[in-house]
């Protein structure tokens, strides 16, 4: 890693005045610093980069997620923000069904430009490879590095970091007093990380992933995201402590 680079991080937080429609630069200066960095990178990366709307970039999983964000520094020493990595507690919808679309401008542009934590059904998902469809698992996503800086293994450093971070913290994913929207309790088994980490991964940047040690779920299968190809991964940590 470029010796120059700096990680912070952004737990879960209250994104009620972030305007979806307004670029990071614009926000309103309650929505924290760290956020807002991590979108600027978004911004470069998907948005510019990629072509996806801006209304669709930010979702309601950033309310609820981890953030990582790379920094480098200017010539005066001022952080400069060039890479972005998210982690996503459970539950999570349902698995993409091989060869379905998430094309744009198929995609559901938001009802409202609010940025609201939204709560998740807990579902019994279909099986996979490597998923049961009931283990809970954490979800790594929205990863990014500015085009002037790939190469320098900033991606690499947030993806390490990111799962160092949950593996020691591992308790904070456990939720042993959900309910279901039945209002039934859930089975411990169903609410208690056990190390099962998934990337919803382009398919071209695939092989980075399993460098990093994760294997394309094959019975997951192919879709595509705003026209690109993506493929499902998973990855299992060992956790000295569960529970």
């Amino acid at each position: 890693m470029a010796s120059d680079i700096q990680i912070a991080f952004q737990g879960p937080m209250n994104l009620e005045k972030y305007d979806r429609s307004l670029p990071a630069a614009l926000q309103h200066p309650s929505v924290p610093l760290p956020f807002l960095d991590s979108m600027a990178v978004r911004e470069e990366v998907f948005v510019k980069g990629q072509n996806i709307p801006l209304l669709l970039e930010a979702d309601s999983d950033d309310c609820r997620s981890y953030h990582w964000v790379a920094y480098t520094h200017d010539d005066y020493g001022s952080p400069i923000p060039v890479g972005n990595l998210r982690l996503v507690p459970f539950p999570h919808e349902a698995h993409p069904l091989p060869g379905s679309s998430f094309d744009l401008p198929e995609s559901p542009i938001p009802t409202s430009n609010a940025l609201k934590a939204q709560s998740r059904p807990w579902i019994v998902d279909r099986q996979t490879s490597f998923h049961d469809g009931k283990e809970p698992y954490l979800k790594l996503g929205r990863m990014a590095v500015v085009e002037a800086c790939r190469g320098k293994g900033i991606a690499s450093e947030l993806v390490r970091t990111a799962i160092e971070w949950a593996t020691q913290n591992s308790a904070l994913f456990n939720q042993p007093d959900s309910k279901d929207e039945s209002a039934v309790e859930l089975d411990t088994s169903l609410v208690t990380w056990r190390g099962l980490i998934c990337i919803h991964a382009q398919e071209y940047v695939a092989d980075r992933w399993a460098s990093w040690g994760f294997q394309v779920d094959e019975k997951m299968g192919r879709w595509t995201e705003a026209g690109i190809p993506h493929v499902g991964m998973f990855l299992r940590v060992k956790l000295t402590q569960i529970g």
